[in-house]
C-alpha cells in the first residue's frame, strides 16, 4: 500500500468514512432485532405493499395518501420487501456520512478560504459524531434522508448565487421536490426559495426552480386527486392539526409521545363525532377535513391558550433535552450535545449578522419550521435537519476567532457573490 497517497486524501474523507463506520457500529450495537420495533414501522409496512406490487397501501389495504413515498420507495427499493436490516443500515450510514461530507462543503462555502477549510473540517467531525445523528441517522425512519436532502438543496441554492446558469436553480428545485416527498412539512420551505432566488436577482433560476419543483411532486398530487378528489402531498394534515390544537396536547407531550395525546383526545370524541368520522372513512381526504375544522374550531374558541401552546411547542422544538424523554442517560448525553451546538451556532450567527442577505436561506429554513412547529407541533426528531446548520455556524465562528484570522472573517462567501443585478 502506497502511504503516500493516503497521506494525500484530504482529512475529511477520512471524518466521512468514520462517520459511516460510527453510525453502522451504534446501530448493530442497539441489536438488529430492535431495529424492527424501535422505528417508525409503518414506513416499513408501506415499503413492502410497494414491493409487493400493491402499490402506496399499507398489509395489502387500500391506496394511501396519508404519507409521502420516497422513504418507503427507498425501503422498498433496498429490501424488495423482505426483513432486510443490512441493506437499509449500509444505506442509511453512508447517508449519514454524505451529510458529514455536504456539511463541511457548507461550511467552505459559507467562510473565506482563510478560515474555511479548518471550519469545514470541523463542522464534518461535528457531524460525524453529533450523537444524535449517529443513533438516528440509521434508524427506520426517513431523518437522515431528508436532513440530507435538505442540506443538498442548501448547498445548490448558495452556488446558485455565484452564476447565472440555470442549472443550479433547475437542480435545487429538483431536489426540494424529493424534499417534500420525504417529510410534507418541508413545503413551506420549498414554496418560497423561487421567491427567495428572485429577490436575490436569481430570475432563470427562480423559474427553473419552480418548474423543476413542480414537475419533481406533480406525479404524485395527480395520483393523490385520482385517489381522494384533492391534489394533496399528504392527508395526514388535518390530524395533525388536530393533534397540535385539541387542548389535549400537552397532557403528554412533549415529554411523551404525542401520539398518547391524540389517544386521549380521540377518546373524548362525543358518539356523534364518531358517528360523523366512520361516515366519511371512505375517504382519507374527507377526514382529513373534518379534524381541520375542528382544529380550527378550537383555535377560534381558545386564542389566549392557542398562542401560548403554539410558544410551549416551539419551545419544545428547540429544548436541550429530548422529546420524548428517553431515559436519564440519553437525556443527558443530548443535552450535552445540543446545547453546546446550539449555543455555538447562534453565536456564529451573530458574527455573521452583517451577511444576512446570503445567510437568509438559512434563516428561512428555520423561520418555516418554527411556523409549522407552532401551528401544528414538533418532537426533536422534527427538527434534527436543522442541527448541522447549527453545527456548520458554529464551526465557522470557533475557526475565525483566532485574532490570526478576525480581519479575514470579514470576507465571507459574499465576496465571491457577483453584486446582485
Amino acid at each position: 500500500m502506497n502511504l503516500s497517497k493516503l497521506n494525500r486524501v484530504p482529512a475529511v474523507y477520512w471524518i466521512a468514512a468514520a462517520a459511516f463506520a460510527v453510525r453502522l457500529i451504534a446501530r448493530i450495537g442497539q441489536g438488529i432485532d430492535l431495529f424492527w420495533v424501535n422505528g417508525y414501522t409503518f414506513f416499513f409496512d408501506l415499503a413492502q405493499g410497494i414491493a409487493g406490487g400493491h402499490g402506496i397501501a399499507y398489509a395489502n389495504g387500500p391506496p394511501t395518501a396519508f404519507r409521502v413515498p420516497l422513504y418507503p420507495i427507498f425501503l422498498a427499493g433496498l429490501t424488495l420487501g423482505h426483513r432486510a436490516f443490512w441493506p437499509i443500515a449500509i444505506a442509511q450510514s453512508a447517508i449519514g456520512a454524505l451529510t458529514a461530507l455536504y456539511a463541511a462543503q457548507l461550511a467552505r462555502a459559507m467562510f473565506p478560504i482563510e478560515v474555511g477549510g479548518k471550519a469545514g473540517n470541523w463542522a464534518a467531525a461535528a457531524t460525524a459524531f453529533f450523537p444524535y445523528y449517529v443513533i438516528h441517522d440509521t434508524a427506520l425512519e426517513e431523518t437522515s434522508l431528508f436532513t440530507v436532502l435538505t442540506l443538498a438543496s442548501v448547498l445548490v441554492l448558495l452556488r446558485s448565487l455565484r452564476t447565472r446558469e440555470i442549472t443550479f436553480g433547475a437542480s435545487a428545485g429538483l431536489l426540494l421536490g424529493l424534499d417534500m416527498l420525504t417529510r410534507a412539512t418541508i413545503a413551506p420551505f420549498a414554496v418560497l426559495v423561487p421567491l427567495w432566488l428572485a429577490w436575490r436577482k436569481r430570475m432563470r433560476g427562480a423559474a427553473a426552480c419552480a418548474v423543476l419543483l413542480a414537475a419533481t411532486i406533480s406525479p404524485w398530487l395527480w395520483r393523490n386527486y385520482l385517489l381522494t378528489g384533492v391534489p394533496t402531498l399528504s392527508t395526514e394534515t388535518g390530524i395533525e392539526l388536530w393533534n397540535g390544537n385539541n387542548g389535549f396536547l400537552f397532557r403528554h407531550y412533549p415529554q411523551e409521545s404525542s401520539d398518547l395525546s391524540k389517544y386521549d383526545a380521540l377518546d373524548a370524541l362525543t358518539p356523534q363525532d364518531r358517528n360523523e368520522i366512520n361516515l366519511l372513512s371512505g375517504n382519507e381526504m374527507l377526514v382529513s377535513r373534518w379534524f381541520f375544522r375542528c382544529a380550527l374550531a378550537y383555535m377560534r374558541q381558545h386564542p389566549l391558550e392557542t398562542v401560548w401552546d403554539d410558544c410551549r411547542k416551539i419551545v419544545a422544538g428547540f429544548y436541550f433535552l429530548p422529546s420524548p424523554r428517553r431515559g436519564r442517560f440519553e437525556d443527558l448525553v443530548y443535552a450535552l450535545s445540543y446545547s453546546p451546538v446550539m449555543l455555538l451556532g447562534l453565536w456564529g450567527m451573530w458574527r455573521r449578522r452583517a451577511h444576512w442577505r446570503t445567510d437568509s436561506l438559512i434563516y428561512l429554513l428555520f423561520a418555516t419550521f418554527i411556523i409549522v412547529t407552532a401551528v401544528f407541533w414538533a418532537h426533536t426528531s422534527h427538527g434534527a435537519y436543522l442541527d448541522v446548520y447549527w453545527i456548520v455556524f458554529g464551526a465557522g465562528a470557533l475557526a475565525s476567532a483566532s485574532p490570526r484570522l478576525k480581519r479575514a472573517d470579514g470576507q465571507n462567501f459574499r465576496a465571491q457573490t457577483p453584486a446582485a443585478g
